[in-house]
């Protein structure tokens, strides 16, 4: 099946692009301020020009992430934000899934920088952002069942946006909440967006993607990855055991990738 007709038959007409709700019955969250401050730009750039390579990545989404957290949900109502990565493909040039890389959030989920590490393919909210260009909210899960499956447990609300450079795509910014129309203001959209673009200096060069080159993948939902993604640390070091023992070392972050290519794959088969 082309992955357009995969988009035709899986978007229903209740997800649209962003505009706001009239009505709700949730009060969002007053933003403070309604735009990103200039001292994270500052942070950032700091990061990105003195950070080593191996720890620019993570040291930049944290900044941001932290600083979103705190402005996108003052109140601490209920908020998650993941960055959303393209799955560097193990062979040819065409990404076949999503990998979630970071993650943070307000109670209930974790407020400690984490790495979740599950998969998403063409039949989730953040694979649609990724290969068509375009912020997308859903407001309410169990009136839209816009695949409830491929979002966070308890998540209620979400909204993504597509990290891009170039007219090329490394993924996107996903935000969810535990509450029905969290994301109902335009103003906390524009700030998502605002965040997403500064996440582009997070990515290297070869981490974005042509969008002809994004050809993504039915996979089980998050709930039947799980006893994947826990293999994680075991593929690892039996990919870092097995190099040694070959007298061909690699680093953590190359067995970790390859670990991934096998849990990926694993997932496509089912």
């Amino acid at each position: 099946m082309e992955e357009s007709e995969i988009w035709r038959d899986l978007l229903p007409r209740s997800i649209e692009v962003p505009q706001a709700f009239e009505g709700s019955s949730h009060t969002p969250p007053a933003l403070s301020p309604a735009s990103i401050p200039v001292a994270l730009y500052n942070n950032v750039l700091h990061l990105l020009c003195t950070m080593p390579e191996e720890r620019r990545f993570w040291s930049i989404c944290a900044a941001i992430l932290h600083d979103a957290c705190k402005r996108l949900d003052p109140d601490r109502i209920s908020l998650q934000l993941n960055v959303v990565q393209c799955m560097a493909p193990a062979n040819g040039n065409t990404v076949r899934c999503l990998r979630e890389r970071v993650g943070l959030g307000t109670p209930p989920w974790s407020e400690q920088l984490e790495q979740p590490g599950r998969l998403f393919g063409a039949q989730s909210l953040v694979g649609y952002v990724t290969a068509t260009d375009c912020q997308v909210v859903t407001s309410n899960v169990n009136k839209e069942h816009w695949l409830p499956n491929h979002l966070p447990e308890h998540a209620m609300s979400a909204a993504a946006s597509s990290i891009e450079y170039a007219g090329r795509v490394a993924g996107c910014l996903l935000a969810v909440s535990t509450r029905p129309d969290f994301f109902c203001q335009s103003a906390l959209l524009d700030l998502i967006q605002s965040y997403a673009q500064l996440l582009t200096l997070a990515f290297r060069p070869e981490d974005f993607y042509e969008r002809e080159h994004i050809d993504l993948q039915i996979l089980p939902s998050l709930q039947a990855q799980q006893s994947y993604i826990s293999t994680l640390p075991q593929r690892i070091l039996a990919l870092l055991k097995k190099a040694v023992l070959e007298q061909r070392p690699i680093s953590y972050d190359v067995a970790e990738q390859r670990a991934m290519w096998q849990i990926a794959e694993n997932l496509l088969q089912n």
